[in-house]
């Protein structure tokens, strides 16, 4: 991991520039400063929030203006997050902290210990989740308390999203189903190199190494693969099609569930990890570069 730095005196004066919309479907590119490695966003309240991986900050941008309009400094090496009670979640790798900050100030208003690196953090079910690699667990955090209420078994913990009555978790043995109102594991599947998740309206789909996989959460099985080239980052599904980025390859590839096929490619900024539905549109951060991008399917 590289040494992080506090950015904040340039990051209120990012640049904004558009791109044709006809080739890409890039509407917008927000730019950042340097070394803020810009990592995934997160819906809330009426703005879109960004975490920078490069510096401890969660960017607070105003998707009617595309502009930052605020920063918070939190943890070290952010990424993941999810919105609820009121608040952002964004997991804080380096630190071993889910930062919480509140839609409504902006301000940092709890960094909670949760086990050893963290890789995402969701908020579902009147919970905030967060994957703790390092530690191999599933944690559970109560927001009215701040703190871990629950951790599950999950060796090295990666992805984590709440879909069909369940929070989904993957890890080095798989993909787990949890039932959310007894924290009880009800089912495993076997999936090498499981990774990041998404959801659509019938299935879950699993990012591995190399490929997209589409689980039915009716039989919690696998129903299909489809190879993409990895590495891999965290999918989400906008307009019907599963946005899987590619990050070494700067793309973005479009699974149609129809065909369970790629139907086409998008081009991306430096290094796409993490895609976010936000109001039927996918918002892709250039994790290795210094803007977000903006996509209207």
């Amino acid at each position: 991991m590289r040494t992080l730095r506090w950015f904040s005196a340039v990051l209120l004066g990012a640049a904004i520039t558009s791109a044709a919309a006809a080739s890409s479907s890039v509407v917008t590119k927000i730019g950042v400063a340097p070394g803020v490695s810009p990592c995934a966003a997160i819906a809330g309240g009426r703005f879109v929030w960004v975490s920078g991986y490069g510096s401890p900050v969660l960017l607070k941008i105003d998707p009617r203006r595309n502009r930052i309009v605020g920063t918070t400094k939190i943890g070290l090496g952010s990424c993941g997050g999810g919105a609820g009670a009121g608040s952002v979640w964004i997991e804080d790798t380096n630190s071993s902290t889910v930062s919480r900050v509140s839609i409504a100030t902006g301000r940092r208003t709890a960094a909670i210990k949760v086990d050893a690196t963290p890789y995402d953090t969701t908020f579902a079910f009147g919970a905030a989740w967060a994957t703790a690699y390092g530690d191999g667990k599933l944690d559970r955090i109560d927001p009215a308390r701040n703190r871990v209420v629950k951790r599950i078994e999950l060796i090295a913990a990666t992805g984590v999203i709440g879909a069909f009555d369940s929070i989904w978790a993957t890890g080095a043995t798989g993909l787990i189903r949890v039932d959310p109102t007894t924290n009880e594991t009800v089912a495993r599947i076997d999936l090498p190199f499981a990774g990041w998740l998404a959801a659509s309206d019938d299935a879950v789909w699993v990012a591995t190494g190399t490929s997209i996989v589409r689980v039915d959460p009716e039989t919690n099985s696998m129903v299909a693969t489809i190879p993409i080239d990895g590495p891999l980052g965290d999918p989400d599904v906008i307009d019907g099609l599963v946005w899987v980025p590619q990050i070494r390859k700067n793309r973005i590839a479009l699974v149609d569930p129809a065909r369970n096929a790629v139907a086409r490619y998008v081009k991306a900024g430096r290094g796409p990890f993490v895609v976010t539905q936000i109001a039927g549109e996918a918002w892709v951060p250039s994790w290795k570069g210094r803007d977000i991008w903006r996509y209207r399917p």
